[in-house]
């Protein structure tokens, strides 16, 4: 038969005496190990020990000087839109003015005074206020908006000869990892600076369906910086600030935040303001292996030409629905944007090439860039 033996406190404590002194010592051990003095540059012991350091690589005050560059040219921007009804009282009532809030900067074209913003900002607004930095209001002009890039041009009514345009960089030069600045109102928040650096570059999820080419950065963005500029460390604009990337309702930025490349605001404002490159090529659809065999297609890559404006440029180049586009003056095509960027290098006037199957068959047709009808 086993017997219990009952420990007394007077052991127990002895036990954990003896415990905590090993502990003690074994701390102190490792503690010595962890501070021992370290050599520094000159061979000599330092002490404390140093610890590394991480050093920022941009001169002093780069940042302030580029937003200092920058800020007069960046604007607020107001609406006013006219909502359609949606419940009963709305019905009753009429039409009810929305407010609306977002950024934009002011550049030069062809010596005008224009101002560059998103398409989601100022589409559908029938009144626009300009508000610059040091607090003037100027109506402002849609000169045109284009969904699909979601860009926009303002222009400036009766702009003043002492306005501030910001210069316009290259945003194929940005690399990943330098430091940029995205400049807007946030919330309303006038005059807001974020900082952050270029994520990456090149085509990225911006949708739940849609890609597209952009510069991804984790400066915060919030409501109202859309159409702010992304400045460089030189005060140049490399991107429009757009849309960020959020898992929740509130669209909270996360540290994922996009802006379209100036270079494609540039061949888009000649587009905005000029009314083309147009080539009248409507719908179009990626091709697949499904597609082709759906509607009796050779091949299944490409775009499927869906719908082409008669009398358009394409069409009168030859381009006929069902068509498949393979390419456009050498550049591969293989999606809507690709298209779009195709069309958009070129110059109201320029002929282009288009490579496209047809029936089996590789053509080359060729087709001359003129504006959108509504604005002949």
């Amino acid at each position: 038969m086993q017997s219990n033996r009952i420990v007394s406190p007077t052991a127990l404590l002895i036990m954990a005496l003896v415990v905590g002194l090993a502990g003690g010592f074994l701390g102190a051990a490792f503690y010595r190990e962890l501070c021992t003095p370290a050599p520094g540059d000159d061979g000599e012991l330092s002490y404390p020990p140093r610890r590394p350091t991480v050093e920022i690589k941009t001169e002093k005050d780069a940042i302030v000087d580029a937003v200092s560059r920058a800020e007069a040219a960046v604007v607020r921007i107001e609406t006013i839109s006219t909502s359609q009804p949606r419940n009963m009282w709305e019905y009753l009532l009429g039409p009810q003015p929305q407010p609306g809030l977002g950024s934009g900067f002011i550049f030069k074209y062809e010596d005008r005074f224009l101002v560059l913003t998103n398409a989601h900002v100022v589409a559908g607004a029938q009144e626009i206020t300009v508000e610059l930095i040091d607090g003037r209001r100027l109506q402002g002009k849609l000169i045109g908006a284009e969904i699909a890039s979601d860009l926009a041009v303002v222009e400036p009514v009766d702009a003043p000869d002492d306005l501030t345009a910001l210069e316009l960089g290259d945003s194929d030069g940005v690399k990943v990892g330098e430091w940029v600045v995205a400049m807007g109102n946030p919330f309303g928040y006038t005059g807001t600076v974020t900082v952050g650096v270029v994520s990456a570059k090149g085509y990225r999820p911006v949708g739940p369906d849609r890609q597209r080419n952009v510069i991804q950065t984790d400066a915060a963005i919030n409501r109202g910086n859309s159409g702010g500029p992304l400045v460089n460390l030189a005060g140049q604009a490399i991107g429009v600030n757009y849309a960020i990337f959020s898992p929740n309702r509130e669209a909270t930025t996360i540290g994922i935040s996009f802006a379209i490349p100036i270079n494609e605001a540039k061949m888009m404002t000649h587009f905005l303001v000029h009314g083309g490159p147009w080539l009248g090529i409507g719908d179009i659809t990626p091709n697949s292996a499904g597609l082709a065999h759906w509607i009796g297609l050779a091949i299944d890559e490409g775009v499927v030409v869906m719908h082409v404006f008669e009398g358009g440029p394409a069409h009168r180049g030859g381009l006929r629905r069902f068509d498949v586009i393979l390419s456009i003056d050498g550049d591969k095509i293989g999606n809507g944007e690709e298209l779009r960027q195709a069309i958009l290098k070129h110059k109201i006037g320029d002929e282009l090439e288009l490579v496209i199957n047809r029936g089996g068959e590789e053509q080359t047709l060729k087709a001359v860039a003129g504006r959108i009808p509504r604005q002949q």
